[in-house]
């Protein structure tokens, strides 16, 4: 698809944010996850096939330039602050494709970004991660509902909802971090300059 996408990247609540990364006190696992999501922003915010980033959140500090804060209406549930923003966005432009994207993508490439946006040859579409259990993308085309799936085995249930899975080359973009382990492949991948500030400051 040719479409530009208003691109939503939740961040949710980070003091209570990447629990499993045993290896970091709560401090760093905060400083850790804003990293990420600067990062993942960063990249997203340089694709050609983005027209807005909308970052959904109640955090602070997120405001930068061409990346509009939207509040999170969720109540706690990821997927309903999803939907939420995406109406926003409709009602403000119903013809747009709207697409959402983990916040945790510290490797994000803009070229592997582009590739899935413009994989879709279905009115949905979904990255799975490295896994293949979670999903790092969703993306939907001119008034199709986004219809998000977040959470534990979402890939399984964001298929089963009738998005099609994106089987191109996108390895960063499949990148999440969750454990440990996902930080070391993260880095040896190559990481975004506020994840490394960040990990230097720990060295």
């Amino acid at each position: 698809m040719s479409e530009k996408f208003a691109l939503l990247v939740p961040v949710k609540t980070l003091s209570r944010a990447k629990s499993r990364l045993v290896g970091t006190d709560a401090e760093t696992r905060v400083a850790l996850m804003r990293a990420f999501a600067m990062d993942a922003i960063a990249a997203a915010a340089q694709s050609a096939h983005v027209r807005t980033v909308r970052v959904v959140t109640d955090e602070a500090g997120f405001e930068a330039s061409g990346v509009e804060v939207l509040p999170d209406e969720g109540d706690g549930d990821l997927n309903a602050a999803l939907r939420n923003a995406a109406v926003r966005v409709r009602l403000a432009d119903p013809g747009t494709s709207v697409a959402a994207m983990c916040a945790d993508l510290p490797s994000l490439r803009t070229a592997d970004l582009d590739a899935a946006l413009t994989a879709g040859m279905s009115p949905r579409w979904f990255v799975a991660d490295a896994s293949g259990t979670g999903t790092t993308l969703l993306a939907a085309g001119p008034g199709v509902d986004l219809d998000p799936h977040f959470g534990a085995d979402s890939a399984r249930r964001h298929e089963e909802s009738g998005a099609v899975a994106v089987r191109a080359d996108v390895p960063s973009l499949r990148l999440d971090v969750d454990t440990d382990a996902d930080l070391a492949r993260a880095r040896q991948t190559g990481v975004g300059q506020h994840t490394w500030a960040e990990m230097q400051k720990r060295r």
